[in-house]
């Protein structure tokens, strides 16, 4: 009698319904594991900007002596007269003035030049 009540007390599956059951289990643990794949991929992504942002700080760190040192050399005297020398042409009392003249022919400006006054100082045109 027991095993009459057994057998009618267990849960019995038919053959479709089984394979059912099996599929949405299977389908259960991709998506489990697809699951926790994922802070893994973004785990791996912070990494990699991670070393992109060390190695923009390394090239502003380069950049910050860089521009330290400019700034050094900037406050020396001697510096600041040649890079005026050099990049102004201005000149300190004393300082004799040469001044090439090329013919007007030469010197071919385009029209509408913004400083017009170039060509009077280079040709010498009065």
């Amino acid at each position: 009698m027991q095993r009459s009540l057994l057998k009618g007390a267990r849960f019995r599956l038919g053959r479709l319904r089984r394979r059912t059951a099996i599929s949405l289990v299977l389908l259960a643990v991709v998506a489990l594991a697809a699951a926790s794949l994922l802070p893994y991929r973004q785990f791996r992504d912070q990494g990699k900007s991670i070393d992109r942002k060390k190695q923009v700080y390394i090239e502003l760190q380069d950049r910050r002596e860089e521009l330290t040192s400019q700034l050094a050399r900037a406050r020396d005297k001697k510096v600041v007269e040649r890079q005026a020398r050099e990049q102004m042409s201005l000149v300190t009392p004393g300082d004799e003035i040469f001044r090439v003249v090329v013919p007007p022919n030469i010197i071919n400006l385009p029209p509408g030049w913004h400083l017009p006054g170039v060509s009077h100082l280079v040709a010498g045109d009065s």
